[in-house]
């Protein structure tokens, strides 16, 4: 049996300690960095488009591109054993820090591609490197709370990165947010290299090739199974949040506070539901969670199109609607870092890039569903892409406690 070097060999010694706590904070605060990168486009896409003088429809394109970009995702499984955990995700924020000081510094169309197509690269990279670190370090047991802790930095590009980005964007530009960003992220990515401990040596060639994933996911086929269940529920959540910010703007004439309000709900909506993924899913377990809370999220996609007729209703749907989402997916992620033990990082990986799959399918077909049948349409195709991503879970997807021999 081949055992990761860069596993923690005991798990049980982890400790819910002010050092341990202070770890999840720094993995908290670079999620919260990459994802306000990710994020901000949805909200602000139209603004971005007057800033930019280019029709949103190209800002779509840009979005699209970067999701099918994320695609890559598998060919980076390797990174973290061959250079460490540390490092990699070091490197990772201080690209984050390039890209967008580049577009704070060249403010124009192509330096915006260049950062938000980046971004979705950067995400990729960080979080199956992150996820599958927090795996080798947290017993199971604990898995849920911890990965939901580091959950915050993706809720908190909406409760705060988002009213901050409107600011910025009315006070001094629409590319303000890219130097703050750009600035950030160069301090976190030197704690990232020097305040996280190590977790062992790198583990050299034999498992960081190619040919070391393409024998795993030959013998494991429930990483093509946990694939599809990310790809669907990714399709359904960007096939409707494509258009949220121009359905927001369009149908209740919301300015751009306004928007950065509303996104504000969102944000404390997945807040809510990360807490509660971490709280109910070590307590109840990771599929029932999950399970339940996908069925309940679909049916919230039904019920969008009848709230259209009061902003309050709108926005009370969306927190519910993302809320469920959030206890879905962030209670599925520990469950896919037990699939497979000994392949985490091919795991996760697969994981992200069938997200990204799932983000490019949706980014494609959101804006024509649009077009042609309202929220409505966009509200169908999400709802039924859900219930397929649940049975999915359901049929294929427990605990396993394989390792790679």
């Amino acid at each position: 049996m081949v055992q990761s070097e860069n596993q923690v060999p005991a798990q049980s010694a982890w400790a819910w300690d002010a050092r341990r706590i202070g770890l999840l904070g720094i993995l908290i605060f670079s999620r919260f960095l990459h994802s306000t990168l990710l994020r901000i486009v949805y909200p602000f896409a139209p603004a971005f488009a007057r800033g930019l003088g280019v029709p949103i429809g190209t800002i779509y394109l840009v979005v699209s591109f970067r999701n099918l970009l994320s695609l890559l995702s598998p060919l980076f499984a390797s990174l973290p054993q061959r250079f460490g955990y540390r490092n990699v995700m070091a490197a990772a924020i201080m690209a984050l820090s390039a890209v967008c000081l580049l577009v704070a510094g060249v403010p124009v169309f192509w330096t915006f591609a260049v950062a938000i197509i980046a971004g979705g690269v950067i995400k990729v990279i960080f979080d199956p490197t992150m996820q599958a670190y927090l795996g080798d370090i947290v017993p199971y047991s604990q898995r849920g709370k911890a990965i939901s802790l580091t959950e915050f930095g993706w809720s908190g590009a909406f409760l705060i990165g988002a009213p901050l980005t409107g600011w910025l964007i009315a006070q001094q530009g629409w590319s303000a947010p890219f130097l703050w960003l750009g600035l950030a992220a160069v301090p976190t990515a030197v704690l990232l290299r020097r305040a996280l401990p190590p977790t062992g040596k790198t583990a050299g060639h034999e498992t960081a090739g190619l040919g070391y994933i393409w024998r795993t996911l030959r013998r494991y086929p429930v990483i093509w199974a946990s694939s599809l269940f990310m790809m669907l529920a990714l399709v359904a959540q960007e096939s409707f949040f494509i258009v949220y910010g121009d359905w927001m703007e369009s149908v209740f004439k919301l300015n751009l506070t306004s928007l950065g309000a509303a996104t504000i709900l969102i944000g404390v909506a997945e807040t809510c539901g990360e807490a509660t993924a971490g709280w109910s899913t070590d307590r109840f377990g990771k599929r029932p969670v999950t399970i339940l809370c996908g069925l309940i999220n679909a049916a919230i996609f039904l019920l969008i199109p009848l709230s259209t007729g009061s902003l309050v209703t709108a926005v009370v749907a969306m927190v519910a609607l993302f809320f469920t989402f959030e206890v879905a997916v962030v209670g599925a992620i520990p469950l896919l870092t037990e699939l497979v033990p000994g392949a985490r990082t091919v795991v996760m990986s697969m994981s992200l890039g069938a997200m990204a799959a799932g983000r490019t399918i949706g980014s494609l077909i959101g804006p024509i569903a649009w077009s042609r049948a309202g929220v409505a349409g966009n509200s169908i195709i999400a709802a039924v892409m859900m219930l397929l991503a649940v049975l999915v879970l359901f049929r294929w997807l427990h605990e396993g406690k394989e390792e790679i021999s």
